[in-house]
């Protein structure tokens, strides 16, 4: 027995000498004098091709960066089954564009940047609060780059015929505007909506609106425990007497029940987007990369963006944000070149360059301080500066468990905590607990 723990002993203290002297090696690496040109990496990424080599070799030509990339565009369809193969087959990328939902399932393949490194503290002065998602135990998986907030677009024309001088700013004040700026005939049939929500099907971003009322009523979905697995926590009543989730259920499903006076959505209308687009709608949730889209659609509409609504007397503002970072795959040969790189184009530097492509906010806290002259961008500042997401196992299967739990308790098939017991439970399966 006593043979037993020394050998337990030797073998740990072996492997956290290796652990520091990894660290040692790659700070050390990282920061010999090597030749620009020396790096040379791969990187895959569902983005447009041309618009992100685009990012990347005006911004290393415009300052004089010998750093090669080659982007490899992959189908979002195909991105798991390729990157799978291409790493059995040896040839991976040594580093990929990691959305917020594939941190669970890429955990296991990216390489996280130590701590001696990339210190948590300053990770954290650097990087909005949603870019902690990219935090674990041993360290950092992903450098934030972007972040494409959930905001409010709003008829401006609407509002006006109305008398109504500007949007709301609560979720009570948009019940409370159903009744005035929603529009029927003589059998009840909607025209005009003040809102999409309460289903599921019609509605563009359902998944990602019911997320937001979810993190803002204090329920974060999905938990990252200390040994390193994940749980769903949608079920959890944090010590009240009815579950946040249940709540954010409940408010949201009355929009698409005929007997409330909230009702302004149902099934047989055209989707939210369209209908926005259309002029019918009078408040549309939409993402900020969508506004060029609305525009696209129609040259012609009257309208304007504004923060998403918050809680009545809500102390933290949040919303959902789809994030992006860049991450270093475990496999690379070149793991502090690489680095390298991705801290250079996640730089305060490189971003003018991506605003100019992608007009998507930055994911760093200086940026996003600064002040913009253009007031459609400062709505989508401060929206990501206030963003959140959570820890998603697998987009596809989650939006399906969200639609069932909304229409498993508007069809009236469970109770609304039943709803949610059963999307929690789905959820747990999804992680394998």
């Amino acid at each position: 027995m006593k043979n037993n723990k020394i050998f337990q002993y030797v073998v740990m203290g072996a492997f956290i000498f290796f652990i520091i002297i990894g660290a040692i090696l790659f700070s050390t690496y990282r920061s010999n004098d090597r030749s620009e040109a020396q790096i040379s990496i791969t990187m895959w990424g569902t983005l447009p091709a041309d618009s992100f080599s685009a990012f990347i070799s005006r911004y290393f030509s415009d300052n004089d960066l010998k750093y090669t990339v080659n982007y490899v565009e992959v189908d979002s369809d195909n991105f798991d089954r390729d990157l799978v193969e291409a790493l059995a087959s040896g040839y991976g990328p040594d580093a990929i564009i990691l959305p917020e939902d594939l941190i669970v399932r890429y955990s296991n393949k990216v390489y996280s940047i130590p701590r001696t490194v990339l210190p948590e503290l300053s990770f954290k002065q650097t990087f909005i609060q949603e870019g902690e998602l990219y935090l674990n135990n041993s360290g950092t998986m992903a450098l934030p780059l972007s972040i494409d907030p959930l905001v409010m677009f709003w008829n401006r024309d609407m509002f006006n015929n109305m008398g109504i001088t500007k949007p709301p700013v609560t979720w009570a004040e948009i019940a409370s505007l159903v009744p005035k700026m929603t529009s029927k005939d003589q059998s009840q049939n909607i025209l005009r909506s003040t809102t999409a929500l309460g289903e599921y099907r019609n509605i563009v971003n359902a998944k990602e609106i019911l997320s937001a009322l979810l993190i803002q009523a204090g329920n974060q979905i999905v938990n990252y425990n200390t040994d390193g697995s994940f749980e769903s926590i949608l079920k959890d009543d944090f010590g009240l007497k009815v579950t946040p989730a249940s709540l954010s259920l409940q408010f949201y499903t009355n929009f698409s029940n005929p007997v409330r006076p909230e009702y302004s959505w149902n099934r047989s209308l055209i989707n939210s987007l369209d209908y926005f687009a259309n002029g019918d709608l009078a408040i549309y949730f939409g993402f900020a990369s969508e506004f060029v889209r609305i525009k696209d659609k129609n040259p012609n509409l009257n309208f304007d963006v504004a923060l998403l609504p918050q809680a009545l007397g809500a102390k933290t503002y949040s919303t959902f944000g789809n994030m992006l970072g860049l991450a270093i795959m475990r496999t690379s040969t070149d793991i502090a070149g690489t680095y390298t790189v991705l801290t250079s184009l996640t730089s305060a530097e490189a971003y003018p360059f991506w605003s100019e492509i992608f007009n998507l906010p930055s994911a760093r806290r200086d940026v996003l301080s600064r002040k913009e002259n253009n007031a459609i961008k400062t709505v989508f500042n401060q929206s990501a500066i206030m963003s959140k997401g959570w820890l998603d196992p697998n987009s596809t299967k989650t939006s399906t468990i969200f639609q069932e739990m909304v229409e498993s308790y508007t069809t009236g098939r469970e109770s609304i905590d039943g709803a949610v017991n059963t999307a929690s439970d789905q959820l747990d399966s999804i992680l394998g607990n």
